[in-house]
């Protein structure tokens, strides 16, 4: 299994999330902000797939993806977004880092993808 970092300013999906992963046998880091994100990043090496939050304070899930991926061009990236108009305008309709999985998604649809990307 993956050691996989979720990444959101709501606690309660950050924790439903990790809980989900966590279910299904994988290793979960969580972070709260961007900031504390990269701190992981930089402390653990053995980081597999980042799951983060487009939409957050300071700096966004896009500049996240972009720093995680200046220092582990390895790391794969899932994004998560209710605001898919932001995405679009963000990235110019394209995956820049990884795909984009729309909220509210359903536990399945999560796991889908990051079975998806772990493959």
């Amino acid at each position: 299994m993956a050691l996989i970092l979720v990444v959101d300013d709501d606690t309660d999906v950050r924790e439903l999330v990790a809980a989900v992963l966590a279910e299904a046998g994988h290793s979960v880091l969580t972070a709260q902000d961007g900031s504390e994100a990269i701190e992981l990043i930089d402390r653990t090496p053995a980081i597999d797939l980042m799951f983060t939050d487009l939409v957050m304070p300071r700096m966004d899930g896009i500049e996240l993806g972009a720093m995680a991926r200046a220092r582990r061009p390895e790391i794969k990236i899932l994004y998560a977004t209710g605001y898919m108009d932001f995405a679009k305008s963000k990235t110019g309709g394209i995956d820049v880092h990884g795909p984009i999985l729309g909220k509210p998604y359903r536990p399945a649809q999560l796991m889908d993808e990051i079975t998806r990307l772990l493959a």
